[in-house]
């Protein structure tokens, strides 16, 4: 990638010398001000604010939560100046639920979604006094209301529905299909929403749908938003009180030079649109609290994983450039084939040649971008994987283990380490001292 070409990134652009970097600081720089080495997270705290505050303004005048993923980022210092502005969180286990209650939120900014949700998820949950539990299963109902009950309590749910409807992402990303182990079919929620009416333990508040992450067409958007509102009108016409749509979220980000953003304003005003024309025309009554849950949204643009030339080599007819960075740091590529930008931290000259950017993990899936036209890389220089910022640390492991990467914060133009890199000694550490007792040294 020239340096030229960078400016076209939202977030990460060129500097003084041409340096890639975020907020006026290069990133070379944020990493030596931070004191972290590579492979690490650089992320910019104030476009993750500025996302978050479009899509609030684009919501006021109508009742609402944002609710950020933590599944997507569960950075507590990306995450309090959200918790300041206003926003909810969104989780998915029982830790993410201890995340969110330790860093400030309140239980009623919190709600919880997912599959599979287990007995210790579900009673956190409870005892936090969430604002809703979006519910997947009429099994998961029943265990709700069990719990509810042993506790003296009663719990807020929402019904998740699956929408039915096919997004043009990929398929292991897509959790609206007819296929997808989410949620329940619009029919089988009505009934279990009619049968569960006089339980003591559950109250249902509303419906709930999330047709998948990375979507870039809002008409697959609108169209989940068609479907809840439809389902949240038989609900109110069969007399249930229901007060609440949780549209989900999914929106996608551009990855690739020249895609254009979707403006939070636009991706609002198409959702609640479409929502509001329905509910309009089927129970004008109406007037739930709409719950939206970004996560890729607010954190993939202001993230950005930073990996150090190793060296290059050639095998056949392909060029690798090796770095020390790899599949545990940042699964994406290898899982879904996802497409991110690999840019120079420092421009260099010469002329381009096509490599394959690759880590050292055993694993011929093991790759960052394929093809990819760079000045030829020398080894010690820094390569800025771009758009990491949701699902990067997230999904790290210890594979082959290897440590998992810092986390460093630009705010207010400076680098600060909010989460240090593991070490070689730390994991060897805790995989010793798993030895069973009795077992000889």
């Amino acid at each position: 990638m020239r340096a030229g070409r960078q400016t076209l990134h939202a977030v990460f652009r060129s500097g003084p010398g041409g340096r890639l970097g975020a907020e006026g600081v290069c990133l070379d720089a944020a990493l030596a001000q931070a004191g972290a080495g590579t492979p690490a997270y650089v992320y910019s705290s104030r476009a993750v604010v500025e996302r978050f505050a479009a899509l609030q303004e684009a919501l006021a005048g109508t009742g609402h939560l944002v609710a950020a993923a933590l599944k997507a980022n569960a950075l507590p210092a990306l995450l309090t100046p959200l918790r300041d502005l206003g926003a909810g969180v969104e989780a998915v286990s029982a830790a993410e639920l201890l995340v969110a209650h330790g860093l400030g939120f309140r239980g009623d900014r919190i709600v919880m979604s997912g599959v599979g949700k287990t007995p210790v998820d579900l009673e956190t949950a409870l005892d936090l006094g969430v604002r809703f539990v979006s519910v997947e299963s009429r099994g998961e109902l029943e265990l709700l209301n069990r719990l509810a009950l042993r506790r003296g309590r009663r719990a807020r749910a929402l019904l998740r529905l699956n929408p039915e409807v096919d997004a043009a992402t990929h398929p292991k990303i897509a959790t609206g299909t007819r296929t997808a182990k989410f949620g329940m079919a619009a029919a089988d929620l009505l009934a279990l929403a009619s049968g569960a009416r006089d339980w003591r333990g559950v109250e249902i508040l509303g419906v709930h749908a999330h047709v998948g992450s990375q979507i870039r067409e809002l008409a697959t958007l609108a169209r989940s938003a068609e479907r809840l509102g439809t389902v949240f009108a038989a609900l109110r016409a069969a007399g249930l009180p229901v007060r609440v749509v949780d549209v989900g979220g999914g929106l996608g980000i551009p990855q690739r030079d020249g895609e254009e953003d979707t403006p939070m304003s636009v991706y609002a005003a198409r959702v609640l649109g479409t929502l509001r024309e329905v509910l309009d025309r089927e129970c004008p009554d109406a007037d739930p609290t709409v719950v939206f849950e970004p996560g890729r949204a607010l954190f993939g643009p202001a993230g950005a994983l930073v990996v150090r030339v190793l060296h290059t080599k050639r095998t056949g007819t392909r060029e690798f450039c090796v770095v020390d960075g790899g599949m545990n740091d940042f699964l994406r590529p290898a899982l879904y084939g996802a497409w991110h930008r690999v840019a120079p931290v420092e421009p260099r000259p010469g002329p381009e040649r096509r490599f394959d950017v690759v880590g050292g993990v055993c694993e011929s899936g093991d790759a960052f971008a394929r093809d990819r036209a760079l000045p030829p890389p020398e080894p010690g220089d820094l390569l800025a994987v771009l758009d990491a910022g949701a699902y990067g640390y997230s999904m790290a492991s210890n594979v082959n283990l290897r440590p998992r990467p810092a986390e460093v914060v630009i705010r207010d133009g400076t680098a600060v380490l909010a989460r240090p890199a593991e070490t070689p000694a730390d994991l060897a550490a805790r995989e010793l001292g798993a030895q069973p007792a009795g077992i000889p040294a």
